[in-house]
């Protein structure tokens, strides 16, 4: 911006050298406004970096300073904890469970229609409120996390959870840690033995056997673990969310989702959080709102895989498509709230109980 402007003054005959001296002085404040209207957001690694990556080009206001979670969604709380009231973030890309903590901490912004215009084209319900019915993030992916496998590759043919016990799967299974997906992997372990997210020990009965069984392989500590291993072969069965498991090219997998009552899927939102704290409020809305038009949530199906949360965008995900009977009987929608407040416990029982086992 600061060559541009020094360019056209030079061209402008009328102002001559002044002019130039009188760009060279404001350059350090130009410089400075620049800074200021640079958002800086945080993203996923891919495929969620390159889809809004591109949007962010399409869109064009402004340069944008990326950060990429380190680990699951729910880690970048204590950053944002440790830097309030001034973290380095204006936006900040999450999910259902993590919504809820950020609003707990009055750290999201309320969002209206005049902030975000394409939210009209959203199903109210998918909007994350807080007590007082205030919209409090904008939601762009609506989708599902459950198990699956490269069929090709896995030994044995998955029919129920009971089958991640078979021995033929020795170092077949890549398992996520905790702190992806707000450890409803282990959760779905209670679930299958008569337990749910509020009575855990099945799930963590069953996580030990698994882990002495010697069926896990790896332990994902990010979603680019989870696609690395299954696309090298090293792993055949994993945990994951739609846009993770969109994210594996070099085999072929399949989602699990209506195999067997005993292999629930977990359904959620995701999308945008605008940080009270953030200087660039206008700025971060606009991007967010652009990101869920008609045209760039068709994008985002077809870079991420979530079913794009605009009812005017299309996607084929049958796989999420349930019937009436189908939601009774293989979907679940977890109490976010609650496993945002046992998840930094889970993480010490799975440093002390599980970790030991593997």
């Amino acid at each position: 911006m600061v060559d541009v402007t020094r360019r056209n003054l030079i061209k402008t005959s009328i102002f001559g050298g002044a002019a130039l001296a009188t760009a060279q002085m404001a350059a350090p404040l130009i410089g400075e406004a620049q800074a200021a209207n640079s958002l800086s957001v945080v993203e996923w690694g891919p495929p969620w970096i390159d889809s809004s990556k591109a949007l962010a080009a399409e869109w064009g206001k402004s340069s944008v300073d990326w950060t990429l979670h380190a680990g699951g969604a729910a880690s970048i709380l204590p950053k944002i904890k440790a830097a309030w009231p001034n973290p380095p973030y204006d936006l900040v890309d999450n999910w259902s469970p993590v919504f809820l903590s950020m609003i707990r901490e009055d750290w999201a912004e309320t969002v209206t229609l005049e902030d975000c215009p394409n939210l009209a084209d959203v199903p109210e319900g998918l909007i994350p409120k807080d007590a007082n019915g205030n919209w409090k993030a904008i939601p762009r992916g609506s989708s599902g996390i459950f198990f699956t496998c490269a069929p090709e590759m896995c030994p044995i043919e998955i029919k129920s959870i009971e089958d991640l016990l078979n021995p033929k799967l020795k170092g077949e299974i890549l398992w996520p840690n905790p702190t992806l997906f707000s450890n409803l992997q282990v959760v779905s372990l209670a679930l299958a033995r008569g337990g749910d997210e509020f009575n855990m020990e099945p799930g963590w009965e069953f996580l030990k056997e698994l882990a002495k069984s010697g069926n896990i392989g790896r332990v994902a500590a990010n979603t680019s673990d989870v696609i690395t291993s299954l696309d090298t072969g090293e792993t055949t069965v994993t945990f994951g969310d739609q846009g993770t498991l969109s994210g594996i090219k070099g085999v072929k997998t399949i989602p699990l989702t209506k195999t067997s009552k005993d292999l629930k899927t977990f359904m959620f939102v995701s999308g945008w959080v605008v940080l009270k704290s953030s200087k660039n409020k206008k700025l971060a809305f606009d991007f967010a709102n652009h990101t869920i038009s008609k045209a760039a949530s068709g994008r985002y199906f077809k870079d991420v895989g979530e079913v794009p949360v605009n009812a005017k965008a299309e996607h084929t995900i049958d796989h999420l498509r349930f019937e009436p009977k189908e939601i009774e009987e293989f979907v679940v929608v977890p109490d976010w709230d609650h496993l945002g407040k046992e998840l930094d416990g889970w993480n010490k029982r799975w440093e002390q109980e599980i970790v030991q086992l593997l």
